[in-house]
């Protein structure tokens, strides 16, 4: 009887192969255990993703697909031999469209509904036929006999459907990648399982020993009843919960204290904790913290900070070793192509691919990309969401134009797949739409959610955490210049002041850079991640360890989330939410407010004479407010007063939600994006940047490590502001196809970042 194989590895006399039978059950077997743990409940869904794996690389069964692996094993060119379409031909057959979609584009991604038919021919059920009696013969069985998926009536329940494929295609890629590693490593990669109650012991005496180095007063207190509050909370019902703490009120480690009580009590329910959190800027901040408090070996930090084209030549490299002529199915290589080989991955880079930790730290755009894009690197952590407590962090920077399709999905997750979602902020969206509200707003029903925070205690924290007294505003019909800005700043030798583009921070910063006494600092995106977590670490240790005068002049990215404490905050009008965060870093730490016995920090609101603002619609709702009667930053009726109008616009600006009835995969994951992907990245010449850049000037193909370095060196610019730059000679291209692009040594300024300006006289790429 002949010998089938799924792929080999290895060279010359050190080659080993496996066979297909055995890849196609373990990959049966994961795939339905991945299923069971996602699901316990839903027996159906365990057996779809079990045939699903028996059937997903039928196609391998095949006589060109053998021939394929043995050319490739004796270094000969190897023919096309595509292998997906034959088991999804045989499940759409039999009315498994789910597994059928699953199939199909496990190595391409998930391919909309309505191309189905274009992607399998007729002939393909036939010649899946003489494949499976192959299989058959080999020794695989197809027990079970789950009946056909069908879509119900309803709006929610195709939405449901939507999500639950999402699911499956989530268990079938990363079972089938999973064996990939077994048969490559030799053990199948699996992360610890969440001991939540050593986790919880070990974060409370971090918990206790912080306390103690903070000096008696207010500030404590409230901090030991939000902990208190959270951990007596733990056992709320719902999956859907509030935590409204003012700003430093200690949410970062309460919450999670909330997260691993509740995994505690509810073991069954919980399998590990994800936070998400906005920015880069804060992302470290907070693992950081999580190391210190729980230890390395239960967190994995996972960015969104890939470099794109970077990932787009890789990618293209890969394919041309690995998957040669493979057309429809050729594998991305962040998608960890079975084929391919994956030596030199390490145990953390495995659990970085499916999130398989007991505590995940990530970012916005990575979470929500891994739950609406089509690609299966993405969607194989998926199913590892699933049962899980998600802490969403500043969750008041979920952008307006998505929040319908963000708040359905987040639902759904809720309600079928047993996700407990803790919305963390200082400044509470109103995700719940008001009793007088028409009935064309998407917004969850009253009472969705369920509060953490007690509304007394809330009410205690919102008067005794006011570090702040009542903004000054901007008179109506007066902005300031730029020259009065200076003066403002210059008047306070420790100040921080906010604006809202990149050329505003930078034509202030110019007009001080001269003249300022003390410590003058520019912050804005024109700098890479890398530089300005340092930049931001530096001013972090200048304010608590000297009493030198110090001025910050930033754009909005230090406003979520970042620990600074200022005596006196400025900020160019915008937001409500945003200056309710900027009042957040003035006087941060309560010393001025504790010596006074009252709000000390000062907040000044003021109109740039430019006018410039990437948010027109919600600062327009905040100067509307301005003239009605309780207008202050620490009423929580203003801020929900502010969202409800904020949220009367369009929530679903790309129609996510009209894609996802229609089974567009493709079309969601191209319309859904948290942030603006109109920039053009470019690397950027500062610290290991430097390195990264050397080495594309020699050629050398870019290695994974390299991508997930690479993201925190670069900088992006907008179309115009890319073609000034390369106008200016400022940037030039890596490659002969102008898609990799560096900024020269000295037009990267250890100040400003990348400048907009012509290089040095004589400066050539070596």
């Amino acid at each position: 009887m002949l010998t089938y194989y799924a792929r080999f590895i290895g060279e010359g006399d050190q080659v080993r192969w496996q066979r297909l039978r055995e890849h196609l059950l373990m990959v049966a077997r994961l795939a339905a255990a991945f299923a069971r743990e996602a699901n316990p409940g839903d027996r159906g869904f365990v057996r779809a993703a079990r045939r699903a794996g028996l059937l997903h690389d039928l196609g391998k069964y095949g006589d060109a697909f053998q021939q394929r692996l043995r050319d490739a094993e004796a270094g000969r060119p190897a023919a096309a031999a595509p292998h997906a379409r034959f088991g999804a031909a045989l499940l759409d057959r039999d009315g498994r469209w789910d597994q059928a979609l699953a199939v199909l584009g496990h190595h391409a991604g998930l391919h909309a509904a309505s191309d189905f038919t274009n992607k399998v021919r007729p002939e393909d059920g036939d010649t899946g036929d003489t494949l499976l009696r192959r299989a058959l013969d080999d020794g695989l069985r197809l027990a079970g006999r789950d009946g056909p998926v069908t879509i119900r009536e309803g709006t929610t329940d195709r939405l449901a459907l939507e999500l639950r494929e999402r699911m499956l295609f989530s268990c079938l890629v990363d079972a089938d990648r999973s064996d990939c590693v077994r048969f490559e490593v030799g053990m199948l990669p699996t992360g610890p399982a969440l001991d939540a109650q050593k986790l919880l012991s070990k974060l409370l005496g971090f918990i206790a020993e912080k306390a103690r180095e903070c000096p008696p007063g207010v500030v404590k207190e409230c901090r030991a009843a939000v902990l208190d509050a959270c951990l007596d909370s733990a056992s709320l019902p719902g999956r859907l919960l509030t935590l409204a703490v003012p700003t430093g009120g200690g949410k970062t480690l309460s919450g999670m204290a909330f997260a691993l009580k509740r995994a505690t009590l509810r073991p069954d329910a919980v399998r590990r904790v994800v936070v998400v959190v906005p920015y880069l800027s804060i992302i470290e901040q907070n693992a950081a913290e999580y190391r210190a408090a729980l230890g390395d070996d239960a967190i994995l930090e996972h960015h969104s900070g890939d470099f794109a084209s970077l990932r787009t030549v890789r990618r293209e490299h890969d394919e041309r070793m690995f998957s040669e002529n493979e057309g429809d199915e050729a594998y991305a290589v962040a998608d960890e192509d079975e084929d391919a080989h994956l030596g030199g991955l390490r145990v953390p880079d495995l659990a970085r691919e499916n999130w398989d930790a007991p505590v995940i730290v990530t970012t916005s755009v990575r979470f929500f990309e891994t739950i609406f894009s089509n690609r299966p690197s993405d969607l194989r952590r998926l199913h590892n969401i699933a049962r899980s407590v998600v802490i969403l962090d500043e969750v008041q920077t979920l952008p307006r134009h998505l929040l319908a399709p963000l708040l359905s999905v987040m639902q759904g997750l809720a309600h079928d797949w047993g996700v407990h979602f803790v919305f963390s902020t200082a400044t509470q969206p109103a995700f719940e739409r008001p009793e007088t509200a028409p009935p064309e707003d998407i917004r969850w029903a009253p009472g969705s959610l369920t509060p953490i925070i007690p509304s007394e205690l809330y009410a205690r924290l919102v008067r005794d955490l006011q570090r702040v007294a009542e903004p000054v505003w901007a008179s109506s019909g007066e902005s300031w210049s730029v020259a009065r800005q200076a003066e403002a700043v210059r008047n306070e030798p420790r100040a921080l002041c906010i604006l809202n583009t990149k050329r505003q921070v930078r034509d202030l910063f110019q007009c001080l850079r001269s003249e300022a006494d003390g410590w003058l600092v520019h912050l804005s995106t024109r700098m890479c991640a890398a530089h300005r977590l340092a930049v931001i670490r530096r001013i972090q240790e200048h304010l608590r360890q000297t009493d030198e005068p110090c001025r910050v002049i930033s754009s909005q990215l230090v406003e979520a989330g970042v620990d600074l404490s200022f005596p006196a905050v400025m900020r160019a009008m915008g937001p409500l939410d945003a200056i309710v965060q900027a009042a957040g870093r003035c006087d941060r730490d309560g010393r001025l407010t504790a010596a006074l016995g009252a709000p000390a920090g000062r907040l000044t609101i003021f109109e740039p004479e430019d006018g410039a603002s990437p948010y027109p619609g919600p600062t327009s709702i905040t100067r509307s407010m301005l003239g009605h009667l309780g207008m202050s930053l620490h009423a929580p009726a203003v801020m929900r007063r502010y969202f409800n109008e904020l949220y009367e616009g369009e929530l679903d600006g790309p129609g996510i939600q009209g894609l996802r009835l229609k089974f567009d995969f493709p079309a969601v994951a191209e319309a859904f994006s948290l942030i603006d992907d109109r920039t053009r990245a470019v690397l950027v010449p500062y610290g290991k940047g430097t390195g990264i850049i050397a080495c594309l000037e020699r050629g050398e193909s870019p290695s994974r490590d390299l991508l997930r370095l690479a993201g925190r060196y670069q900088v992006g610019l907008y179309p115009n502001e890319f073609h000034e730059a390369e106008r200016l000679g400022a940037i030039y291209s890596l490659d002969s196809d102008g898609r990799l692009w560096a900024c020269r040594k000295s037009c990267y300024d250890d100040e400003l970042g990348l400048d907009l300006r012509p290089p040095a006289a004589g400066e050539h790429v070596v």
